[in-house]
């Protein structure tokens, strides 16, 4: 006869991999929509849903869910809908503890175990029968396209100040107080035209002064927390190739938990890509668009005491570190909502060798479950 800890694991279990089999892309949440707001309907919700999906192409807005307290405080649980390209028809295949996809998709545990977790942490609080208090959940659209559902919503419908955003890879137990910022950066080269064949000495080749710019500018691991990547090399010039390339474009990121050193960077940046281009006759342009600010918030918060004190009546030890990618918690700590990210036992995600860690996966919901006591 299984415990009453069996059951709940296979509950949790079963509704994963029921969402896992929902074809879902960025923009396209339409119908994992659906199905949670039924879900959180059935345990006395009620749902507020935005315009979120418009304001970056999408069909779906953010799913606000609220349950009135039978007692003082409020607490905010976030999660994404959403997942990174890859992700249709996906077959979780379980093993020795293990959940993986059968190997030709990911397997979306990034950010679906979070999504379920929040669920089954709220559905146990809910069955203890006790006095709990105001319950707020957040379900976003975009998150991997660029944090857009973060960015479109509203937050003064919250009436919680704090959010635990359960969307980070690694071992339960880790409390992610820190991400860095992402701007990206934009060099645009103007060259000089000429035949190809006839005159190339004529020309100023500007997908060469390109090339040259990022093969001699420092990128990749920075620092212990500042990055950088170009990934993006463009020219519509260089489609003839009989003309002398005359118009260029290098795009790319920089990363870091600081803001002075993005600034400092970006200034590197520049300057490489000028001193370069006025040594072969060329002209530059520069952009840069801030997609996310850093944020920090110190171990002894009041919010990560809550986690912390949870974990450890649950026997794990809480491991307090800053991540390298950016989540929602980015945007709503700008916002005046203070974050910090909870990891749910994924790794690898964003590919198809992502696998999670059931046993963290299962005392994740035991983890929300034992915040929303502590708030009570």
């Amino acid at each position: 006869m299984e415990s009453g800890k069996e059951m709940k694991n296979q509950r949790m279990l079963d509704e994963l991999t029921e969402l896992m089999r929902i074809d879902v892309s960025s923009g396209q949440e339409t119908e994992i929509a659906e199905h949670l707001v039924k879900k959180l309907e059935q345990m006395g919700f009620a749902i507020t849903r935005d315009e979120a999906g418009a304001t970056f192409g999408g069909v779906c807005g953010n799913i606000l869910a609220v349950r009135e307290g039978e007692r003082d405080g409020v607490v905010c649980f976030c999660s994404h809908m959403d997942r990174v390209p890859g992700g249709i028809e996906i077959k979780p295949v379980e093993e020795d503890g293990i959940l993986r996809s059968s190997g030709d998709t990911i397997l979306a545990a990034d950010d679906l175990s979070g999504v379920a977790a929040i669920l089954e942490g709220v559905r146990q609080a809910i069955e203890s029968g006790k006095a709990l208090p105001k319950l707020e959940i957040l379900f976003t659209v975009g998150e991997e396209a660029g944090l857009y559902g973060a960015k479109a919503f509203d937050v003064s419908l919250l009436t919680s100040k704090t959010m635990y955003v359960l969307d980070s890879p690694g071992r339960i137990g880790r409390i992610v107080n820190g991400a860095p910022g992402r701007a990206l950066l934009e060099a645009q080269v103007f060259g000089k035209a000429a035949h190809a064949g006839n005159e190339p000495e004529k020309g100023i080749d500007a997908a060469k002064i390109m090339a040259e710019m990022l093969a001699t500018m420092e990128t990749g691991r920075l620092d212990e927390n500042t990055t950088s990547n170009f990934s993006h090399l463009w020219s519509k010039t260089c489609e003839a190739m009989n003309v002398v390339c005359d118009h260029a474009i290098l795009r790319g990121e920089m990363r870091s938990r600081s803001g002075e050193k993005l600034d400092r960077y970006e200034a590197y940046f520049q300057s490489h890509c000028r001193e370069i281009a006025e040594k072969r006759g060329a002209r530059v342009e520069f952009k840069r668009e801030n997609t996310f600010l850093p944020f920090f918030i110190p171990e002894d918060s009041e919010m990560i005491q809550i986690v912390t004190e949870s974990l450890k009546e649950m026997g794990i030890e809480p491991q307090i570190n800053g991540g390298g990618g950016g989540m929602d918690g980015n945007i709503f700590n700008q916002k005046g909502i203070t974050c910090v990210g909870i990891a749910t036992g994924y790794f690898k995600n964003h590919s198809t060798e992502e696998y999670l860690h059931l046993d963290d996966f299962y005392h994740a919901g035991e983890l929300v479950a034992r915040i929303i006591g502590r708030i009570a």
